[in-house]
């Protein structure tokens, strides 16, 4: 697991400040949520922790490492976009638990993680069903929490 900390984080596109000093910390194991509406930066943001975007300021910390430069395989972290999040010949357990076996973790250690994810997200009665067969909050939920975890320790982001 990891602490995540955002310091004075900004980012500009040229003139436009989109993300202006945020400050931050997202505590090991903490399950967060980001709301606002459509183009309030919630996704930039997202994009800058895990280093798919550039900070035009303030610091990245990742378990209190500096990584606001660092290359997004550097980080230990992942991210999936909305529109793409689903391995529709899956059911929804093994997609939760996709970037889990990519990072090497055993069948032991990803079934509880996988049943927690579940648990706290209402899933638990839709793991065997497939993507397709979910409605659109409960694929929103199974999307979100595939894509938003540490790779090679599976947790939130």
């Amino acid at each position: 697991m990891a602490e995540v900390e955002l310091r004075d984080v900004r980012k500009s596109f040229g003139a436009v400040q989109v993300i202006d000093g945020v400050n931050l910390t997202i505590g090991d194991g903490a399950f967060v949520v980001f709301v606002g509406p459509s183009g309030s930066g919630k996704s930039t943001l997202l994009r800058m922790i895990a280093g798919l975007e550039t900070a035009s300021g303030g610091k990245i910390m990742i378990d209190g490492h500096d990584v606001t430069y660092a290359e997004p395989a550097e980080r230990g972290i992942a991210m999936v976009f909305q529109s793409y999040a689903h391995y529709p010949h899956v059911n929804v357990y093994e997609n939760i638990a996709f970037n889990l076996r990519l990072s090497k973790m055993s069948r032991p250690e990803i079934d509880p993680r996988v049943k927690e994810a579940a648990r706290i997200l209402r899933l638990e009665a839709l793991l065997q069903r497939a993507p397709a067969q979910l409605s659109g909050g409960a694929a929103s939920a199974c999307r979100h929490r595939a894509g938003d975890r540490a790779p090679s320790q599976g947790v939130p982001v």
